[in-house]
């Protein structure tokens, strides 16, 4: 942020004093004698503040102020005025100035009003900055996938951004669906106005409807004063409904006019308010039998399904484990000041074979914890920990990590010599490992090769 500061004043001892005291505040400050010199210093560069006495030889402070709205409109600006020229500092207030101090000035109240001018610019920086970064950080390549199902997700993202229609996304807990939702309001016409997530499961079903709607003062017992609702919170930008399945019927009523006519009635009410936004709701539960056994209105799941997103689980991208692990270890890395490279060959086929029935939210939470007790650059199995259920595939006897991976690769190694049909120099180039290395395996892993034998096929 910009922190230098314009003095503009004719008058020598008050320029001179002010001047010191606001470079004992740690301020730079640029003071210059008459309206001429302050426009050409405005010219020269951005000031955080400008402060103008507005009568001054060679250009007065309004003239000042309004070169300053002209090349420099993001500067505040503080008028100096005396007496007779109060109605003057109204009028600069009116072309764009943010203060003005009557003469005689005390110094310390001048000080107050430039270090508030200072603050409130570096908030508005520091909410430029947020933007960015939320948009930055929910751009669709911040989400994680090459795999096929993955790619039509994104297609789908880019198709429907652009429109308001309403769309449904749904896909097992920890599958990134509210991830899917910022991006599609980062890359519509919704990108820089709020974006507002409410989960339906989390809220009391006797508050829901007021978080939704609002209320009137009055309208129960704790209503103390009108309160907007998020409808109206989220209003030109998106409300994403997580959770959509748990929202009573009541409220489903009251979101299935929401939906059609962009229009709500906030509790204690009797008068629409109009409402326009993007709608998103998200669900991992299949609505299909919610409508069946009565809990979800079916005009509403239609009215909200205009476009379906499903959200695949991770285990049916499988290909993209080793890119999210990646993913993971470079964010924690960045986070806890580690070196991890990545992970050794045992973790990578236990993660590329675990179940992952929390998604890629149990995955994170799995890296996250390995790279705190990683020692070493690579991650071992001891770094993993137990995970919480088996990998798929191996037998239930197996808890110990270490003789899971060895059950893993024999399982694995059965599979690819049944594949190539116990051709163990097809099954060694298919492994990426050495003839040698192959035989050692199979011999420790006491892999029997009666079958092979049995079929004459030659190895």
């Amino acid at each position: 942020m910009v922190s230098e500061i314009l003095l503009a004043d004719d008058e020598a001892t008050f320029r001179e004093t002010f001047t010191k005291l606001l470079q004992e505040e740690g301020m730079t400050v640029t003071a210059v004698a008459n309206g001429t010199d302050a426009i050409n210093a405005i010219r020269k560069e951005p000031y955080a503040v400008a402060i103008l006495d507005v009568q001054m030889p060679g250009a007065d402070g309004i003239k000042v102020l309004r070169e300053i709205m002209k090349v420099r409109p993001e500067t505040r600006v503080v008028m100096i005025t005396a007496y007779g020229t109060v109605e003057m500092a109204v009028d600069a207030v009116k072309l764009g100035a943010c203060d003005y101090v009557m003469k005689p000035v005390i110094f310390e109240d001048i000080l107050i009003k430039v270090q508030q001018h200072l603050r409130h610019l570096e908030l508005r920086e520091e909410n430029q900055e947020l933007k960015r970064e939320l948009n930055g950080r929910f751009d669709i390549k911040q989400i994680i996938g090459q795999a096929p199902v993955m790619q039509q997700v994104f297609e789908m993202i880019r198709k429907v951004a652009p429109t308001k229609s309403n769309v449904l996304i749904t896909g097992e807990s920890g599958t990134g669906k509210e991830l899917v939702a910022h991006a599609i309001h980062s890359l519509g016409s919704q990108n820089g106005k709020r974006f507002i997530a409410v989960n339906c499961s989390a809220i009391p079903e006797s508050l829901l409807e007021s978080e939704l709607f609002g209320h009137k003062k009055g309208s129960f017992t704790s209503a103390f004063e009108d309160k907007k609702g998020l409808f109206e919170c989220a209003r030109d930008g998106t409300l994403f409904l997580d959770e959509i399945s748990h929202m009573p019927m009541s409220c489903q009523v009251k979101l299935l006019r929401a939906v059609e006519h962009r229009q709500i009635i906030p509790v204690g009410s009797t008068e629409s308010v109009e409402v326009d936004l993007r709608l998103i709701a998200a669900t991992n539960k299949d609505l299909a039998k919610e409508m069946k056994a009565g809990l979800f209105r079916e005009d509403l799941y239609y009215r909200m399904n205009v476009v379906g997103i499903h959200i695949p689980p991770l285990r049916e991208r499988k290909e993209d484990i080793p890119l999210l692990v990646e993913h993971f270890i470079k964010k924690y890395n960045a986070e806890m000041g580690k070196q991890c490279r990545g992970v050794s060959d045992d973790v990578m086929r236990l993660l590329m074979n675990y179940e992952w029935k929390g998604n890629i939210r149990e995955m994170q939470n799995v890296i996250e914890r390995a790279v705190i007790f990683a020692e070493d650059d690579v991650i071992k199995i001891s770094d993993i920990g137990l995970i919480g259920s088996k990998a798929i595939g191996l037998s239930e006897e197996h808890e110990n990590l270490h003789a899971a991976v060895k059950a893993y690769e024999k399982q694995h190694i059965c599979r690819v010599l049944n594949r190539y049909g116990w051709n163990k120099v097809e099954v060694a180039k298919a492994l990426d490992v050495g003839l040698s290395s192959l035989y050692r395996k199979i011999d420790e892993l006491e892999i029997s090769v009666g079958k092979r034998r049995k079929r004459g096929r030659a190895g």
